[in-house]
This record gives C-alpha cells, sequence and structure tokens, in this order.
C-alpha cells in the first residue's frame, strides 16, 4: 500500500564527516522508498522545533522516517525527535522514546542490563575512582555521544598512572563514567525486525591488525571516521571470522534476543559486544537507530543476510511506534 512518508533528519551543524553521514542515510531511504512505491518528502529537524514540527504536520505523513541524531550538534539530545513525534500522535519508525533514552545514557543501559542479568563489564562515576582495582585496565567514555565520539586511547587508563588519573579525574561527572576495558574480540552484531518479532543479522567482527599490537584496540574516532588514518585502516570489518564458531554464534544471538526484549527495542538496533580471553561476552553498547548509511555497518550486514536496502526499508517501516 502507498504511503505519504516524512524523512525526518537532523540538520547539519558542520563538515565533520560523523554530521555528514546523516545525508546519506536520507537518500538511501528516500530511494528505497521511491523504489517501494512509497510518496516521501524529506525535512529537518532542530532550529525552530516547534516550527519544524508544524511543518510535518502539514504533509499529514502515514509515517515518519525517524533519523534525528542530534539537535544542535548534542547527541544527548536524540531523544527529543521521538518525543515529539509521540506528542503530536505521528507514527514514527525505530527505537521508541524510552528505550532511546534509556540506551543513548550509557550509564542508564548498564544499570538495565544489571537489572535483567544481562553480561557487562564494572563501571564507576568518575568520583567512585578510589572503588577501581589496581590490577585492572579502564576506559573513559561520553555518558550520551555515539559514533565514537569522544573515544580515544588517551582515556585507557590504569589506576597506577598517576597522570592519566589525575586527567580522569577532571572529568565532567555529567557527561563521562568508567568503565572496565575489555582487551579481547569485538563483534558488532544488527538487529532488524521481522514480521515474527525481530532476527539477528550475521555478526561482525572487527578486526585489528598488527598496527595495533602496541596500541589499545578500540575503534574510536578516527577507526570510524577518519578514511586518511592508520586506524581507519588498519580497523577491518569481517563476517568470516565466526563461521566455524557455531557456539558462541548462539551466544551472541542468545544475548541479542535477551536484550531486545529487556529494552523493548524496535525497528532496527546494532549491539557491541567484547569478548575477553576467557571468552566471557560483554555488551558494550545497545544502539538504537544506528546509522543506515550505505557504507555502514549495519547495512554491510543486511548485503550479508543476503536482502536488500529497500526489504530493510520495508521491515523497519512495518515496525513503527
Amino acid at each position: 500500500m502507498k504511503q505519504n512518508i516524512v524523512i525526518l533528519h537532523n540538520a547539519v551543524q558542520s563538515g565533520q564527516p560523523d554530521q555528514l553521514d546523516v545525508i546519506h542515510q536520507r537518500d538511501l531511504v528516500m530511494k528505497a522508498c521511491a523504489a517501494l512505491g512509497h510518496k516521501c518528502t524529506s525535512m529537518t529537524l532542530g532550529k525552530d522545533l516547534k516550527g519544524d514540527m508544524e511543518k510535518v504536520l502539514i504533509e499529514k505523513p502515514d509515517v515518519v522516517f525517524n533519523l534525528v541524531e542530534d539537535l544542535w550538534d548534542k547527541g544527548e539530545l536524540i531523544y527529543v525527535a521521538p518525543a515529539l513525534l509521540n506528542a503530536y500522535k505521528l507514527p514514527y519508525t525505530g527505537v521508541p522514546l524510552d528505550a532511546l533514552f534509556l540506551t543513548t545514557s550509557k550509564v542508564l543501559a548498564k544499570k538495565w542490563m544489571r537489572l535483567h542479568g544481562l553480561p557487562t563489564a564494572d563501571f564507576f562515576a568518575i568520583d567512585e575512582l578510589h572503588k577501581l582495582s589496581a590490577h585492572k585496565t579502564y576506559i573513559a567514555k561520553p555518558i550520551w555521544e555515539e559514533a565514537s565520539v569522544g573515544i580515544s586511547a588517551d582515556f585507557i587508563f590504569s589506576p597506577a598512572d598517576a597522570s592519566k588519573l589525575s586527567n580522569i579525574k577532571q572529568l565532567s561527572s555529567t557527561h563521562y563514567f568508567v568503565e572496565e576495558y575489555i582487551d579481547g574480540r569485538e563483534f558488532n552484531v544488527s538487529l532488524l525486525s521481522s514480521g515474527a518479532g525481530m532476527e539477528v543479522l550475521p555478526p561482525a567482527e572487527m578486526v585489528f591488525s598488527k598496527y595495533f599490537d602496541d596500541k589499545p584496540k578500540i575503534v574510536g574516532y578516527k577507526a570510524k571516521w577518519d578514511e586518511q588514518s592508520e586506524e581507519y585502516k588498519q580497523t577491518n570489518r569481517s563476517f568470516a571470522t565466526l563461521a566455524n564458531d557455531e557456539p558462541l554464534k548462539d551466544k551472541i544471538v542468545s544475548v541479542c534476543l535477551e536484550t531486545w526484549d529487556a529494552f523493548k527495542l524496535k525497528g532496527y538496533v546494532r549491539i557491541d559486544f567484547r569478548m575477553d580471553a576467557s571468552d566471557n561476552l560483554y555488551i558494550l553498547e545497545v544502539n538504537g537507530n544506528p546509522c543506515i548509511s550505505p557504507d555502514s555497518g549495519f547495512v554491510a550486514a543486511i548485503q550479508e543476510a543476503g536482502y536488500t536496502t529497500e526489504e530493510m526499508v520495508r521491515r523497519i517501516l512495518e515496525d513503527t511506534n
């Protein structure tokens, strides 16, 4: 059935690649909607919230495809878009308001994981650094930002490193927290709604080359966005590493299913994992409404599963709030 769809995305505030990426997502969704026979209009949210929403209402959309990733370049305001859409009683795609707020705050998300028995590394507030173990390594992370913003090797430290510890203590307790650093394998797992509930797409492993032998193995901002950097060039996505490891694949799928249910997720999600040397699996983050640009990990998983981007968009549109 032909639908009238408004694609709503944040206004781009800078020329940074993590900002411009939303334009690529918009174009992909626009093309897919056209191929599916829908009428599609693109609009932005940001400068004048009330005015922007009034423009959306004039279109009388059947569905709003929510691609808003931030407001005024602040990732922690990502939940404002579904809050407004919810208030105006407009059906919208992706993770619902309460779940998006919960997953965007890494600290709230980890507390929710613990409450539901989901595996995640130990974590501490900035004013709890006295509780850290002298025998472990930790990483300071932004509480709210996504897309690897604010993630760097400079924030990986041992309590014995007085200089780094002193720097960590200066971080804002409302914007940063500390998590035990899991030195091991990293997996990105994409989840897509289906008529039967949710499908776990083929898991991908982030493979770190020998370049990282004497460096922390993390997908920081450079590794994710700076195509000229060695971090980017030496970090590669592979769907082949789990081909002969069904027990691990089954374990990952099981945790994904539990996470989807615990957070009451919808639409499309990516869950990032780390696995330590003893094969213990830890959830790093639950990413609601992850990037779906043509070169994203989510679209790579879609293609690995044998689906088209039109099929991806169709299934997202069928699981609205």
